[in-house]
C-alpha cells in the first residue's frame, strides 16, 4: 500500500515514522489524553510509541487502514495522530491532539481531511466514530468534520474496567458529499 501524504492549510498528515516516537510518547503519557480514548493506556509504557508505530506500519502494508501523524505545516512539529481502520462493513476513525494544541481547530481540520481521503482515495462506503460522553468536545469535532450524530450507547465503552456511555457518529460517502460544507481546509 502506498504511503499517503495529505495536506490542509495548516497541517501535514503522513504515516508515522520512528522519529515521531519521542513526541508521541511524551504527549500520550499525559493522563488527559488517555482519559479521552479507549485504547491508550495510562501510564503509557516506555517504548509504547515505537511499538505502536511498528504496528501501524504493518496495518498500512496489509491494507487494513492507515494512521497519520499530524504535523504543523509551518514548523513540522507533531501535534497528534488520526487513524483510519478499513473494514468492509464498518470502517472507523479515531484521533487525539496533544493537550497544548487543544482548542485550535486542528482536530477538525485533520479529521475532515482524513474523511475526504477515506471516501475519495480509499473508496470506503461509510465511516464510524465515537467518543466517551464525558468528552463532548470530541463530538463537536466530529460534527464539524462531517459526521452525523447516531445516538448514545449506554455503557457502550470501557476504560480500565469502568463502563462509560458511548456517543456514536457515522456517515456514508454519499451523505458526506451531499452535506459537504465549503471548507477552506484543503
Amino acid at each position: 500500500m502506498k504511503r499517503p501524504f495529505l495536506k490542509t492549510n495548516r497541517l501535514i498528515l503522513r504515516p508515522p515514522v520512528p522519529e515521531d516516537a519521542p513526541a508521541i510518547q511524551q504527549y500520550v503519557s499525559d493522563r488527559r489524553i488517555a482519559e479521552t480514548t479507549a485504547l491508550i493506556p495510562h501510564p503509557y509504557p516506555d517504548g509504547g510509541a515505537l511499538e505502536w508505530i511498528r504496528r501501524s506500519e504493518v496495518t498500512l502494508r496489509e491494507g487494513r487502514g492507515v494512521d497519520f501523524s499530524i504535523l504543523l505545516r509551518d514548523s513540522g512539529e507533531l501535534i497528534g495522530v488520526v487513524g483510519l481502520i478499513d473494514r468492509d462493513v464498518e470502517s472507523s476513525l479515531g484521533y487525539w491532539i496533544a493537550v497544548p494544541y487543544w482548542g485550535n481547530g486542528y482536530a477538525t481540520e485533520a479529521v475532515h481531511r482524513v474523511i475526504r481521503h477515506a471516501f475519495n482515495a480509499r473508496g470506503l462506503p461509510s465511516l464510524h466514530a465515537y467518543h466517551f460522553a464525558h468528552n463532548p468536545a470530541s463530538g463537536r469535532v466530529m460534527q464539524k468534520a462531517g459526521f452525523l450524530y447516531q445516538g448514545v450507547e449506554p455503557l457502550g465503552s470501557s476504560r480500565d474496567g469502568v463502563r462509560y456511555d458511548r456517543v456514536c457518529y457515522g456517515v456514508t460517502a454519499r451523505q458526506w458529499r451531499d452535506n459537504l460544507r465549503v471548507f477552506s481546509l484543503v
